[in-house]
């Protein structure tokens, strides 16, 4: 019998995969008239909140390193540059490219690879720039414009799906399919650099399509890889619906032989097939979901306590959950919360 979770039909019907032009990946339920974007699916999850963007006016010779630790949108307006991220080669920008960065410990932009670099949070204060949007620096020389954005992600599924896209997604002008990209990357120089009543507002709302586009084309690219990622199972109706019921009740004393019955498939079945689109097994994953979920706990509710915490994910003592945090996360419970007790708003300097 057919049933509906969260208004989406689940299998028990002969669901079929197939693409279509504009590279949506779509899930058929034929016998039940149900069309489901993956795409969108995807995307909702993938929210983010505190965006913020402001424009980098840069001359020859110039050299700056920000901070990371949130999520980059970088969109070359003019001229061209050197993007380096971590500890990884450099990548070369022109004008037209569009570059997110899930998470970066730290990033680079500079004219040229021996350039020496400065640090644009000494160069230009993080409240200064809240107030200003602007960063002006280098030597003179050949122009360089960039429209720079920082966010955080606002879900625990937000912080899963980062774990699953490179370290840089990267769209080339060269490689812009849709005339509209480039119309609405010109269009969004034009407010940033005009100043015009309600301009901030035209920059975020133009820079967050062009990060959705991005994560279209980027998600599009590995729903059609072979590599195991949570994206890819997703769009499996029985491995999907177990993930969704997973995270939809995390506090749940969930095993495999019944997340296999809830999605009518055998233990031995299950499981198999569980790891071969996810990458781990069921309860590997149940186990980080549970943490990343507590995090999100700790971080947005300092009066929460840990006993609450540890119940809400399924913990049955604080020591269990606290052992069980540590190995995930790196730190206690506590430690983490003290950590992120002040965190620093988002910036790009």
């Amino acid at each position: 019998m057919t049933r509906l979770v969260n208004e989406r039909t689940i299998h028990r019907r002969k669901w079929t995969i197939y693409g279509t032009n504009t590279k949506f990946i779509i899930l058929n339920a034929k016998s039940a008239g149900c069309f489901v974007d993956i795409l969108t699916e995807v995307m909702s999850l993938l929210r983010t909140q505190g965006q913020l963007y402001g424009r980098l006016e840069l001359s020859a010779p110039f050299g700056l390193q920000f901070p990371g630790n949130k999520g980059i949108c970088l969109i070359v307006t003019r001229g061209s540059c050197l993007l380096v991220v971590d500890d990884h080669p450099a990548i070369p920008l022109v004008g037209g490219d569009f570059v997110f960065l899930p998470a970066p410990k730290t990033y680079t932009l500079a004219s040229d690879e021996k350039q020496r670099l400065q640090s644009a949070a000494k160069l230009v204060p993080p409240q200064t720039f809240h107030q200003t949007r602007l960063i002006e620096h280098g030597g003179g020389g050949t122009p360089v414009s960039v429209i720079a954005g920082c966010f955080t992600f606002a879900s625990p599924e937000s912080e899963m799906l980062v774990k699953h896209l490179p370290l840089i997604v990267h769209l080339r002008a060269s490689s812009h399919e849709s005339p509209w990209f480039a119309a609405t990357l010109q269009h969004l120089a034009a407010e940033a650099m005009g100043n015009q009543p309600g301009s901030t507002a035209i920059v975020d709302r133009l820079s967050e399509v062009l990060f959705v586009q991005a994560m279209r084309t980027q998600i599009s690219s590995m729903l059609e890889s072979d590599r195991p990622s949570w994206l890819r199972a997703i769009v499996d109706p029985q491995i999907g619906e177990a993930l969704r019921q997973m995270h939809a009740e995390p506090n749940r004393s969930w095993t495999v032989p019944t997340l296999a019955k809830g999605v009518s498939m055998s233990r031995s079945a299950f499981a198999d097939r569980f790891r071969r689109l996810v990458g781990e097994t069921p309860l590997d994953h149940l186990t980080q979901w549970r943490m990343v979920r507590a995090a999100a706990m700790l971080r947005e509710d300092q009066s929460i306590t840990m006993s609450m915490v540890a119940d809400a994910v399924g913990y049955e003592s604080e020591s269990s959950f606290g052992k069980a945090f540590k190995r995930v996360m790196g730190t206690s419970p506590g430690d983490y919360r003290r950590q992120h007790l002040h965190a620093g708003e988002c910036a790009p300097s």
